[in-house]
């Protein structure tokens, strides 16, 4: 779909989900409902089944054990790449967990049709909306708060963005290969964190393969402009973007 039928999906969100959480169906049926209500009844999400596939990942991941006890409860869900609103009142207990808004949008922006700079802006927004959230509820910083006036996103924000594309495999491998203290007989690796990406990012870091920082702070509020920065970093490179040539500090591999 569009970013017509994003931002439309986008303020539906903003009315039903006051607390920034949803459980997948609840977003599904959002999704669903206001595609319909824009492209009719027949219209889907093409390749809908690998969101729902991206998801079960996550819920299983964050401590929900094995989605599927068996063929019939696997069947019996069908998400967004199968029967819809009203399959997803069945299946398993899994699907009452409650994820973060954010997580579920940046799942969602896998199936936008739309330029790079457009995903980097969705994901951007997605984070205000977060963070809006949190004032709603009170639980942000006054100085977080002045932050949304100004339309930055608190560092924790892009943390955690970062952390929802490492989770639903937007982030190339090789930028998430982190060396350990243990380099006797030899260095070795393992897969970073969503915070251990964006600060070397941000701050810079050593090595053969090291690379100095990309934004004029190393913690703190973030722009637009920086996020791209983030993004298209070695540290992080979402969507193989580190390996666009392009100059301009907004360029991006878009035609």
């Amino acid at each position: 779909f569009n970013l017509e039928v994003w931002e439309k999906i986008v303020e539906e969100l903003k009315m039903v989900t006051p607390n920034g959480k949803a459980t997948y169906p609840e977003f599904l049926s959002v999704v669903v409902r206001v595609m319909r209500k824009l492209k009719g009844e027949e219209f889907t999400i093409q390749l809908g089944h690998l969101l729902d596939r991206v998801v079960i990942s996550e819920l299983e991941r964050s401590g929900g054990g094995n989605f599927a006890k068996n063929d019939e409860e696997e069947k019996n869900f069908d998400g967004v790449g199968g029967g819809g609103e009203d399959s997803t009142k069945q299946g398993s207990k899994i699907m009452e967990t409650e994820l973060p808004l954010s997580f579920l949008l940046a799942t969602l922006s896998l199936a936008l049709h739309g330029t790079v700079a457009d995903r980097i802006r969705v994901l951007y927004d997605a984070m205000l909306l977060s963070s809006s959230n949190e004032v709603t509820n009170d639980k942000m910083d006054p100085n977080d708060e002045q932050l949304q006036k100004n339309k930055l996103v608190p560092g924790k924000e892009v943390c955690q963005m970062i952390q929802h594309l490492q989770n639903t495999c937007q982030l190339v491998p090789d930028s998430q290969i982190v060396e350990t203290d243990s380099k006797i007989p030899y260095q070795t690796f393992r897969v970073g964190t969503g915070a251990e990406l964006t600060e070397r990012a941000r701050k810079g870091y050593g090595g053969k393969e090291g690379g100095e920082g990309v934004t004029k702070a190393g913690e703190g509020p973030v722009s637009l402009e920086e996020f791209h920065d983030i993004l298209k970093s070695r540290a992080v490179c979402a969507w193989g973007e580190c390996y666009v040539k392009k100059a301009g500090a907004m360029a991006t591999s878009d035609k």
